[in-house]
């Protein structure tokens, strides 16, 4: 905007055309926002929803201004699929929770049914309700059914085991890590059959009854545990649940809302070196693209070599081969100068970039020359001209390559897979992918990842938009 303000003369800027021309610009530009602030809104509101309301992608959280959805979110906090054996009254098309979450309708009236009745006949069900918790306290946890929250297992099995090496010493399937644990197949088995004799079906036993303990521990009425058949229970489940809303229906809600970022934290942050790599990767990463380019660069401009068009030639020719291309000789190089699980294999590859030496090539072309004969004239030497005179006056475009160098640094994870092999080496961006393949089926938890690996991005952005936005404007008024 600063460039077309600047290409319009002051005197025409209050003519209709000049004005309708603005306009058209403008509304071009508030456009462009919304696409790029609409899909965002989206990812945010998705990474704090759960099964029932992810399908919507919907740029808000309903459950925040909604009390019905609200109540319906938290009956599907303790079941996987709607339970039809709990609500049989429940319409007939509400076979998954995405068809339930797009019922708005039905979910109103559903939810003014079960949230009916009067202040003491409330009292009356949280009585019932906290004897029914009570009940399954003492029963046998094989007889019990629970619709466990895949978020729940990987701090609860390491709670018991501590080390993953424990867990494979004990366990007959050996996994490398804690996320990789599920217990899909013990939640299918059939509680009125005998008890497998594992020490895996044991620990999904325990996690049966840490539910029922937690939930009496924090005042609840019910848990994700529960007794089988449903059928029979299924009023004491109903009432449960209601007076559950109830009193803590605004707890729940920020609690489950939360609980994605609570495993991505973990997750990305808490385990290994991911968090410190990046960081070092970042910093070193910039450190050698603001020496090296500048260098190149200048050496380039100031000295008028014989070659240097064709030295330009070969450095943008680089940009002609898309990643996946360059990414098998250049692997085969770095094992060849053993370099692989280091790094310099991160760092160096990208130390150089064709765009950013002839970018700055153009800037430091259309420099004054006089500066430079003054600065010969007072005696400087050419370090001191390099690092008193040129440097300071590029300090926007150098803004602009550490912004690109930080961006590519940060987020390549491609790269960093393949010839790192270590996970002592990954970075966040490697994690993140590892997280999209290992809750595929769990894509609120991912969309919680996404959030949180784009902040470090946002935050320097804005920290250096007016640097950054000098270094794209004035070049082109130049």
């Amino acid at each position: 905007m600063h460039l077309i303000m600047a290409v319009i003369l002051e005197s025409e800027r209050k003519t209709a055309k000049a004005r309708l021309f603005l306009a058209l610009v403008y509304a071009v530009l508030a456009l462009g926002a919304i696409t790029m602030v609409y899909p965002f809104s989206v990812m945010i509101a998705s990474s704090f929803s759960s099964s029932y309301d992810y399908q919507r992608h919907s740029p808000f959280v309903r459950a925040l201004f909604d009390r019905d959805d609200r109540f319906m979110r938290s009956i599907a906090m303790r079941f996987k699929t709607f339970p039809r054996d709990v609500y049989p009254d429940a319409p007939a098309s509400w076979t998954s929770w995405a068809q339930v979450a797009r019922d708005k309708k039905g979910i109103a009236e559903f939810a003014a049914r079960e949230l009916a009745g009067t202040e003491e006949s409330w009292d009356e069900r949280a009585e019932r309700a906290q004897k029914f918790l009570a009940s399954l306290a003492v029963a046998d946890p094989h007889a019990l059914i629970c619709d466990y929250d895949a978020r729940d297992v990987p701090s609860f099995v390491k709670s018991k085991y501590r080390t993953i090496e424990n867990l494979n010493a004990d366990w007959p399937v050996r996994h490398r890590s804690f996320f990789e644990i599920s217990f899909s197949a013990e939640s299918k088995m059939d509680p009125s059959r005998d008890i497998p004799g594992d020490n895996k079906y044991k620990t999904f036993l325990a996690l049966k009854s840490w539910y029922v303990e937690r939930a009496i521990e924090q005042g609840d009425y019910i848990s994700r545990t529960m007794p089988y058949p449903l059928e029979p229970n299924a009023e004491s489940i109903r009432n449960a649940i209601a007076v559950q809303f109830l009193r803590h229906g605004w707890r729940d809600f920020v609690k489950s809302a939360f609980a994605n970022y609570s495993l991505v934290g973990d997750y990305l942050f808490l385990r290994g070196r991911a968090f410190a790599n990046t960081i070092l990767l970042v910093l070193l990463s910039i450190l050698a693209s603001l020496t090296v380019n500048p260098l190149a660069a200048y050496a380039l401009s100031r000295f008028r070599l014989k070659a240097t068009e064709k030295i330009i030639l070969f450095l943008l020719a680089t940009m002609a081969f898309p990643a996946a291309v360059t990414a098998i000789p250049g692997f085969l190089l770095i094992r060849d100068l053993g370099l692989l699980n280091t790094f310099a294999a991160l760092i160096l590859p990208g130390v150089a970039s064709g765009m950013s030496i002839f970018i700055l090539k153009g800037f430091f072309d259309a420099l004054p020359r006089e500066l430079y004969e003054a600065a010969a004239i007072d005696g400087a030497s050419e370090w001191t001209v390099f690092l008193r005179i040129t440097l300071p006056i590029t300090t926007p475009i150098l803004a602009v390559n550490a912004l690109n160098t930080f961006i590519h640094a940060y987020s390549s994870w491609e790269w960093a897979f393949l010839v790192c092999q270590k996970e002592t080496h990954w970075t966040l961006a490697v994690w993140m992918y590892q997280m999209s393949q290992t809750f595929a089926h769990q894509p609120w938890c991912v969309m919680a990842g996404f959030v949180l690996v784009s902040i470090p991005t946002a935050i320097v952005f804005l920290l250096c938009q007016k640097v950054i936005l000098r270094g794209i404007v004035i070049p082109s008024m130049k």
